[in-house]
């Protein structure tokens, strides 16, 4: 027969006696507890609301102010598509060339090319 050793904190069990379990152990709710719980749930709802609110809001504006980057970028682009078409017109070309005295070809020679030849 072999022996059990048995730590108590109490001493109410004696030698040779089985200790008792516990069992069906309900944990009693008062309605203070619950109230307690309940105003905390609300309370910690109404932080994350709050908290929501503000992120949108700040989103909002972050947003507002990169439509107004944008809006800005897309005039910046049409103002330096008109400059690129203003600086390959053959006036601004014709004119350049007089600034750098540059002389008009006289005698122009092309080359006819038996066969098709790739075109751009």
């Amino acid at each position: 027969m072999s022996r059990f050793l048995t730590i108590t904190s109490s001493n109410s069990v004696n030698f040779g006696e089985r200790k008792k379990t516990i069992k069906n152990r309900r944990i009693k709710i008062g309605n203070v507890t619950i109230s307690f719980l309940l105003v905390v749930l609300i309370c910690s709802l109404g932080v994350y609301y709050i908290f929501q609110v503000n992120n949108l809001a700040t989103k909002g504006y972050e947003i507002r102010e990169l439509e107004k980057q944008l809006q800005v970028l897309r005039n910046k682009n049409e103002e330096l598509k008109i400059q690129s078409a203003e600086l390959k017109s053959m006036y601004r070309i014709e004119e350049k060339t007089r600034e750098l005295n540059m002389a008009a070809p006289k005698n122009v020679s092309y080359i006819n090319l038996p066969g098709p030849v790739a075109l751009k």
